[in-house]
């Protein structure tokens, strides 16, 4: 009963010692004033958080000035940097001490961590690559990262947790410590009380190992584009490893103190020398050498004092602490082994010869509690690592009626009987982090918002370190040149000193160059168009009744741009034509066919050896796209042939600085539906692709089924 008795207060003491490292972790790191500080100031200097605040302040910014989405990526870009650089320690040191004081404050029931007036050093940066963007930016932008508590709620509970964590500080090391000595008291053997002593110290450690293992695991799973996301995974590394060290000491320690209780003599030639050590270090060696090493020693000693005196006390602190905890250690294993292993082991057994070692019924516990720690350290990284197999995704047409384009009515219709909402630049998303970007998501995004005809530019680039990617040198002078015929003269020389930034603080590329979709520059916009047509395939796949055009503006060949297609594995969907003047499938036989993907090339046609690459031009007509204002707008032919069977309506603003208010005017139902018409009427055939910029905005689905009869 007795040794029962020891165990169960054993196992509450592994218990409390885990909790109590809990507790001191909290608050040592979060409730001490200076420690609080020190952690927010790593936390901004980590490159994921500060790319999701970066998006913050560009949101913020967005908000005070819609048109400023165009340049939100670049916001975005100078913002990260300057909240990893010095500039921003001010800022972020008062937001911690503000907030810190919340969280110290009796009465306080919610603590923000904001930045205040960030707008004014954001500017400054950001003037000297776009000035226009720099002053429709507010100096006192404020910029709301966190708010904890408040009303009583669920988060307002855990900053209570984080007060109590104070007391539990101190209190919890007590009472594990209480518990080990009554176990200690209880236990019928004084080998066995130690040994079960560091056993529980040592499991203490192990419980700390899965919490940190669990929390690793738990920052893994984030999604660390978010700001809360970004923010959870930055403060578990700040918190993270000490956490593991505290669990890697008390594992040490516990199982020191268990191996020694389980050696048997040794204790007095370890005592020996430990008592000699002073006297060693306070004489003059005998030697020259060691004399000069010793005097070189000391000096070093004096000047990391000097300089570094924080440090040198925490390490010596440290050293005297675990120098303390040896002595104890050695102390009780000189009660242990003074004692005969009859008082241990029971009368029972016979007692070991002179000069044996001790055998103990629990001695296995140490060998086995240390490959259990080694098993847990070598398991945890490979089962984070570890990932889910991939499942393809199926889906099958159901036993209704066909649906086409959003209506079974059109499954009847020719191809070119049809208008489709189109995206123009579709591969100029914001979300995809694009400089004047001119639609809101992704390929995807766009298929999912009921966009179906995609217009996109391929170019040949390359990634650099930083994550982003550099235009080929095969293809500079030409991305320069449709730069210059596209942008104002103001914003050409923003897109250069950007692309300039790009190129020099990049890096070396990274990898090989490869096929691109980039507008223009790839410095200012660019995904690799694998796995952009990796989307679509996935997309066209879990959608097996619906038809997507893909009208490629094409910097890259038609026989790279066949690899990259056949690596995504969209060829098998890849629409053949007949011939210019032959009559198009209806939309239900090219569903029924597989070949559902029309591709049309803007400047090289597949010819013989890609006859799926059509030459966009000779099955395409349009309208011009260079209209400063809603009046300019026309219905003249720009490209193509008058009996060309598809017609491309191309319907946005030329001005980059106003893209989103340009879109939301355009877009709007009296605009796009009235020039629908018009278009239709002058020109004499339906407009199959409507074009817009910010497909989101306005009444495109609306006037799209108007001009197919709904």
């Amino acid at each position: 009963m007795r040794r029962w008795s020891a165990y169960v207060l054993f196992v509450v003491a592994a218990l409390l010692v885990a909790l109590a490292g809990l507790a001191g972790l909290v608050n040592r790191e979060v409730l001490d004033g200076p420690g609080f500080v020190a952690n927010v100031e790593h936390l901004r200097q980590d490159p994921r958080l500060a790319s999701a605040i970066g998006n913050q302040v560009a949101d913020a910014a967005v908000a005070r000035r819609a048109d400023l989405v165009a340049v939100k990526p670049l916001v975005a870009q100078i913002s990260a940097t300057v909240i990893a650089s010095d500039a921003a320690g001010p800022i972020f040191r008062s937001a911690a001490n503000q907030a810190h004081a919340a969280f110290t404050t009796a009465d306080s029931d919610q603590v923000v961590l904001r930045l205040a007036d960030f707008g004014a050093v954001v500017s400054a940066v950001l003037r000297e690559v776009s000035p226009q963007a720099a002053a429709a930016i507010p100096a006192d932008l404020p910029v709301r990262l966190a708010v904890v508590g408040g009303q009583g709620g669920a988060i307002g509970r855990v900053v209570q947790g984080a007060h109590l964590a104070a007391t539990l500080a101190w209190l919890l090391p007590l009472l594990a410590l209480a518990c080990v000595l009554a176990g200690g008291v209880v236990h019928p053997g004084r080998r066995g009380a130690v040994l079960g002593a560091g056993a529980a110290v040592s499991a203490g450690g192990v419980l700390l190992l899965l919490m940190a293992a669990a929390g690793q695991w738990w920052s893994s799973s984030l999604d660390r584009s978010s700001l809360a996301g970004a923010a959870k995974a930055a403060l578990w590394a700040a918190f993270g490893q000490p956490l593991f060290r505290i669990a890697a000491l008390t594992v040490v320690l516990g199982g020191l103190l268990a191996a020694i209780a389980a050696s048997g003599p040794g204790y007095a030639d370890i005592r020996g020398w430990v008592s000699r050590l002073p006297g060693r270090l306070a004489s003059r060696p005998q030697t020259t050498g060691l004399a000069v090493l010793r005097a070189v020693a000391i000096g070093l000693g004096g000047l990391g004092l000097i300089f570094w005196t924080e440090r040198m006390l925490s390490a010596l602190a440290v050293l005297l602490g675990l120098g303390a905890a040896v002595y104890a250690v050695l102390d009780l294993n000189r009660l242990v082994t003074g004692v005969e292993a009859q008082g241990e082991l029971g009368a029972t057994e016979a007692q070991p010869a002179r000069g044996q070692r001790p055998r103990h019924r629990a001695a296995w516990l140490v060998p086995a509690g240390l490959g259990s720690v080694l098993a847990l350290l070598a398991g945890f990284p490979l089962a984070l690592n570890a990932r889910a197999p991939d499942r393809t995704v199926s889906a099958s047409q159901g036993q209704g009626p066909m649906v086409c384009a959003g209506h079974a009515e059109l499954c009847d219709r020719r191809f070119t009987e049809v208008a489709w909402a189109a995206a123009h630049n579709a591969m100029s998303a914001e979300d995809q982090g694009f400089y004047l970007a001119e639609q809101p998501t992704s390929l995807v995004g766009m298929l999912d918002a009921g966009v179906r005809v995609l217009l996109i530019d391929t170019w040949y680039g390359q990634p650099v370190a930083n994550g982003r990617s550099i235009t080929a040198t095969s293809n500079f002078t030409a991305a320069a040149q449709q730069a210059e015929q596209a942008f104002a003269p103001e914003l050409l020389q923003s897109v250069e000193r950007l692309t300039t930034s790009i190129q020099s603080n990049g890096g070396p590329p990274s990898g090989p160059v490869q096929p691109y979709l980039c507008h223009t520059f790839c410095e200012i916009g660019g995904t690799p168009l694998l796995p952009a047509l990796q989307g679509v395939q996935a997309w066209m796949s879990a959608h097996p009744t619906e038809v997507v055009t893909l009208f490629i503006q094409d910097a890259v060949t038609p026989a790279d741009t066949a690899k990259v297609f056949d690596r995504a594995g969209l060829t098998r969907y890849a629409y053949h034509s007949d011939g210019i003047a032959a009559p198009w499938p209806t939309l239900r036989a090219m569903v029924e066919s597989g070949r559902r993907l029309v591709v049309l090339m803007e400047n090289q046609g597949g010819g013989d050896a890609y006859p799926w690459l059509l030459p966009g031009f000779d099955y395409v007509q349009d309208t011009g796209y260079t209209y400063p204002t809603v009046a300019s707008f026309d219905c003249g032919l720009k490209r193509g042939r008058p009996d060309s069977p598809l017609f491309l309506l191309n319907h946005w603003l030329s001005g980059f600085s106003t893209l989103y208010t340009d879109a939301r005017t355009v877009n709007a139902y009296a605009v796009l539906s009235a020039r629908g018409r018009q278009c239709q009427a002058e020109r004499g055939r339906l407009p199959n692709f409507v074009a817009v910029n910010w497909a989101n905005l306005g009444a495109l689905q609306r006037v799209v089924d108007e001009l197919n009869g709904f």
